[in-house]
């Protein structure tokens, strides 16, 4: 299985992306890179966070199988709405 081009731009650029896994997940993460089997990641949030209570300095790893969709992100961080008078 190739990995999907959102993925390797990810990789590359440093851009985040928004994973949706087979079993429910949606994560947001940083590529630090991949191969034809998977893909390995720093996790920025999760909808399953107790996935990631323990410290991996190398990062975690996800099976491509295991990847529903996946969008490539903007880097700027989001903005905060102005409170409305």
């Amino acid at each position: 299985m190739n990995a999907p081009q959102e993925i390797v731009t990810a990789a590359g650029s440093g851009q985040p992306v928004r994973v949706h896994t087979n079993d429910g997940e949606v994560l947001v993460a940083r590529v630090l890179d991949y191969d034809e089997r998977e893909f390995r990641y720093v996790v920025i949030t999760s909808s399953r966070p107790e996935r990631y209570g323990v410290c991996d300095s190398t990062g975690f790893t996800l099976p491509l199988e295991c990847v529903e969709r996946v969008a490539l992100l903007s880097d700027a961080a989001p903005r905060r709405r102005s409170p409305r008078a």
